[in-house]
């Protein structure tokens, strides 16, 4: 069975993406990889792949993978629209397979400014502490004022 370009095209963004290796096919010297194998099994389990897809560590994609993903996520063969007049369920995993990239770099982006967050929260914390510390003595030098005032008066 040869599926359509799009289904192959899917189904090998998704082998790369979760890291599986493609079979090596052809006359020895000639090998070449080929992700229909392995892509099929992954068909052929769809609760196997939900989960996978469920549990998939999209806060920790190696670098390697994100760069093997570029050629797929700039094709314009592996668009959403393009994938869905082949088949439904690959037009959802390639959607899956182009959110996952760019969560990745939208994390990227924003991994640094919510660890400047933490620090200026820790900051903000640590200086109300005082503030409230300093307050708390003000109040008690204010009641020795009002105290000497008062025999003062006296």
């Amino acid at each position: 069975a040869n599926p359509p370009a799009g289904v192959k095209l899917v189904m090998e963004a998704m082998c790369v993406l979760r890291e599986i290796k493609p079979a090596m096919v052809g006359a020895a010297g000639q090998k070449e990889a080929d992700y229909w194998v392995p892509g099929k099994k992954m068909l052929q389990d769809a609760k196997g792949l939900l989960d996978a897809m469920f549990a998939f560590d999209k806060d920790n994609i190696p670098d390697k993978v994100v760069k093997a993903m570029m050629p797929y996520i700039e094709s314009p063969d592996f668009e959403p629209e393009k994938i869905a007049s082949v088949s439904k369920a690959c037009t959802a995993m390639c959607q899956w397979a182009r959110a996952m990239i760019k969560y990745h770099f939208v994390a990227k982006d924003v991994e640094p400014k919510r660890i400047a967050l933490k620090q200026s929260q820790e900051e903000l914390d640590e200086l109300t502490q005082k503030l409230n510390k300093l307050r708390s003595e003000l109040g008690a030098v204010e009641e020795k004022i009002a105290d000497l005032e008062a025999k003062f008066a006296e």
